[in-house]
């Protein structure tokens, strides 16, 4: 039997709010603090897709979680590098949990919601990340792969798509992110970065349906 295709989904960006708690506001004042503007822009983009991605799906999450894990998957992507020699992981992604766990530490969230978090984070970068894995992990995957790769574009409906550009634009993303790409498989060839990018990870990025990417 075959299934109907869904029309694309729409939200109003208005009814998508981050939770007003501490925990979420440091981690936005973290992630200005130690990521580039289009950097900041991803992150609090992947948040939006990812939520409205669990709405189409009718999931159940935890949106202070999820905010916390979007807004710091990539904290360790562009400043790994620099202290590699006394790195304990080989992944930009490992290395932004273990940063994630140390950022959670001081708010005496339960273990398993700090667990949450990091998991969320160290797996994003997986080629997937099904559900069993966890909602918020699921969803954290699903939301970075839309804006990095462009990943289930179609099912967000074009309104819905525009409205968040225009919250977050994208500030020429695909020239940075092939950048800072490069460098990680540069320096990590084995890493999943590395990996990834022999398989055409910077052709998918260059492809995506979203601005040119500079040359």
């Amino acid at each position: 039997r075959l299934h109907r295709r869904q029309p694309p989904f729409s939200v109003d960006l208005d009814s998508i709010r981050v939770p007003d708690s501490e925990l979420c506001k440091s981690a936005s004042e973290l992630l200005a603090a130690a990521s580039e503007p289009w950097l900041v822009n991803h992150c609090l983009r992947t948040f939006l897709w990812a939520t409205i991605l669990g709405r189409q799906g009718q999931h159940r999450f935890d949106e202070e979680l999820l905010f916390v894990a979007s807004a710091l998957h990539d904290i360790a992507l562009l400043s790994a590098g620099d202290q590699l020699s006394r790195s304990s992981a080989d992944c930009f992604a490992v290395e932004g949990a273990f940063a994630a766990e140390k950022f959670l530490a001081p708010f005496g969230l339960d273990p398993r919601r700090q667990e949450v978090v990091a998991e969320a984070i160290s797996l994003h970068f997986n080629v997937r990340v099904p559900l069993a894995y966890g909602i918020e992990a699921h969803l954290l995957h699903e939301g970075a792969a839309l804006d990095v790769i462009g990943a289930r574009f179609d099912e967000v409906a074009a309104a819905t798509r525009d409205e968040v550009l225009r919250a977050h634009p994208r500030l020429e993303m695909k020239s940075s992110l092939v950048a800072a790409m490069k460098r990680q498989s540069n320096m990590r060839p084995h890493s999943r970065a590395g990996v990834l990018c022999g398989y055409g990870f910077i052709s998918m990025i260059r492809s995506a349906p979203f601005e040119a990417v500079e040359q």
